[in-house]
């Protein structure tokens, strides 16, 4: 009976673990779109919309990642995304092949957050937090839900 016990609070926390949201790709997106580029993206954007204006510029969201509402964002792809960001706003960017290119001085996008005094852990918490209890509308109304 003590064992049933232990095995039911299990089920229970790892039910509420499965829960738990984790950021995805389009909410990455519209984010960084509506936030870091609220000047150019207006506020009523979708999530096509904010990817599209992204793309366009050089910091790049493969469609695969996107189509997928499973698929979570890591710190590395989160450092990307706001490395190419940032190479683009300060003029900077080398696009190739519609995308902007990790400077050579840094071995990974991590890395370059590092070496330019980007605080990465900040910009992630605050994309976990901001997707605590799910994605974004503009995420919800592209999967239909």
């Amino acid at each position: 009976m003590r064992v049933l016990k232990h095995i039911a609070l299990l089920l229970f926390l790892a039910a509420g673990v499965a829960q738990a949201s984790a950021p995805t790709f389009g909410d990455l997106a519209v984010l960084l779109a509506k936030g870091h580029f609220r000047g150019y993206v207006g506020q009523n954007a979708s999530m096509e919309e904010c990817v599209a204006f992204l793309n366009g510029k050089g910091v790049s969201f493969s469609l695969f990642d996107l189509i997928d509402p499973d698929k979570a964002v890591t710190k590395e792809d989160c450092a990307r995304v706001v490395g190419q960001s940032i190479l683009l706003f300060s003029g900077e960017a080398d696009v190739v092949n519609g995308c902007i290119k990790k400077p050579l001085e840094a071995k990974t996008w991590v890395d370059y957050c590092l070496l330019n005094d980007i605080n990465l852990e900040l910009v992630w918490d605050k994309l976990v937090q901001r997707t605590a209890e799910g994605s974004l509308p503009e995420v919800k109304k592209f999967f239909g839900r």
